[in-house]
Order: structure tokens, then C-alpha cells, then sequence
């Protein structure tokens, strides 16, 4: 019974830890594909863009969008040290995107800073929702480029660089929620085996030992001295 109650602790424990890895998941980069489309594709240090958004969800099962953005290289971070990012949210009404459904955002108007430097400039989608079982996930593109200051040719969509180390090897999509849970119930399952081995085993009866004596056997009382032995007592003498 005490190694039962173990298994139920750490069984306990292991469910507990399989929530709190599920609240905040990454999506794999082989997941989703992000694409940026520009209003200019070399815009001028200090002049106002827009910009329009694509996301595609190449999961098994729907997921919600909750913020769409833009990090770009000329971004500080935020007070606290975080990036920031530029783009549409829906925090209040997350957008549905269906299995193999691509979501496409309103268009958004950005700044380019007039004290960045002309060149080639980096950045990279991130995307912000809940899966299908209302847990939270985050997901980054590849790094894009787009040159700042050159001559503009028109719209179009900056093709992302082979620089986010993110990248699945295989490029075979992965369902990190459902890795995690199939390690934890395989783990409590185990558990539960090893404890009900183990209670059984400790269930095991005693081997039987002597009988002890009746309540009423007793031994026959020694003959005092003055008496003479009866019978039965001198055969047993003899």
C-alpha cells in the first residue's frame, strides 16, 4: 500500500510537470512558414511603410492567432529587455487558422528609423496563439533581408535567409505537445507497474511456523516428595 501511494505522488508530479511544460510550447520552424510582403522593397531611412503578413499553419489541427509581428535589427529591445515587434494584434478576438490554413493580416504601417544606416537589414516573424487544447505557443521564422536606402523597384516579398539555426534537420514537422505527453503517460505508467509489482510482492504470506501449545496443555505436576510415583510416572522413569 505505501509504494502504491508513492506511485501516486510521482504519477501526481509527472502530470503536473507535463501541464506546466504545456502552457508555453515553440512551435517547430518546420511547422509554420511566415512571409512579409513590403509596400517598397527598399524603403528610405525615415519614410513610412506598410506592410502585410502571411502565416500558414502546416500542423495536423487548428491553431489561434493572438499577435503577428516584425522584429527588425533596428528594433531596441524594451525596457525589460525583450524584443519588440510591429504588427497587428489580436489578444481580444485570436484569429482561427484551420489545419494547412494560411492567415494573411490587415496591412500595418511601421517607421523606418532616419538614423539606421543604408544596407542590408535583418528580420524575422514571430507569432504569438493557443493550439487546439488552449495552451500557449510562440513561433519565429528564418531571418529575412531587406536593403534600406537603394532604389525601389516595387512590391514584393524579401525571401528569408538560411541564418535561423532553428531549422529541423529533416524537415519533418514535429508535434512537440504530443512528444511530451507520450513520454509522461508512458513514465506514469511504468510507475504505476513497478508499485503494484512491488505491493504484491510485500502481500506475500509468512511462512507457518510451529504451532504454539493449547490453552489448556499443561505439564503433569512433579511428585512431591513423600509421595510414591504412580504408575504411569514410573513407566515414564523407567
Amino acid at each position: 500500500m505505501k509504494a502504491f501511494r508513492i506511485a501516486i505522488i510521482v504519477a501526481a508530479f509527472c502530470i503536473s510537470g507535463f501541464l506546466c511544460l504545456s502552457m508555453v510550447s515553440a512551435l517547430g520552424s518546420s511547422e509554420a512558414t511566415a512571409s512579409v510582403r513590403w509596400s517598397k522593397t527598399s524603403p528610405q531611412p525615415g519614410e513610412t511603410v506598410t506592410i502585410t503578413l502571411s502565416f500558414e499553419n502546416k500542423l495536423q489541427r487548428q491553431i489561434q492567432v493572438a499577435r503577428i509581428g516584425i522584429n527588425a535589427d533596428w528594433m531596441p529591445p524594451d525596457a525589460g529587455g525583450n524584443p519588440q515587434f510591429a504588427g497587428p494584434q489580436y489578444i481580444s478576438n485570436p484569429v482561427t487558422v484551420a489545419a494547412g490554413e494560411t492567415f494573411t493580416s490587415e496591412t500595418y504601417s511601421i517607421t523606418i528609423p532616419s538614423s539606421i544606416k543604408s544596407g542590408i537589414h535583418t528580420y524575422y516573424v514571430a507569432v504569438d496563439g493557443y493550439d487546439s487544447t488552449g495552451a500557449g505557443f510562440s513561433w519565429d521564422s528564418a531571418d529575412y533581408t531587406i536593403t534600406i536606402g537603394g532604389s525601389n523597384t516595387g512590391s514584393s516579398s524579401p525571401s528569408p535567409t538560411a541564418t535561423n539555426s532553428n531549422t529541423d534537420k529533416d524537415n519533418t514537422p514535429i508535434d512537440t505537445l504530443t512528444v511530451i505527453a507520450a513520454i509522461t503517460i508512458t513514465g506514469v505508467i511504468a510507475v504505476i507497474v513497478i508499485a503494484l509489482f512491488m505491493s504484491r510482492r510485500n502481500k506475500q504470506p509468512a511462512p507457518a511456523s510451529a504451532a504454539p501449545l493449547a490453552n489448556n496443555q499443561t505439564w503433569p505436576p512433579a511428585p512431591k516428595e513423600d509421595e510414591e510415583p504412580s504408575e504411569s510416572q514410573q513407566n515414564f522413569d523407567i
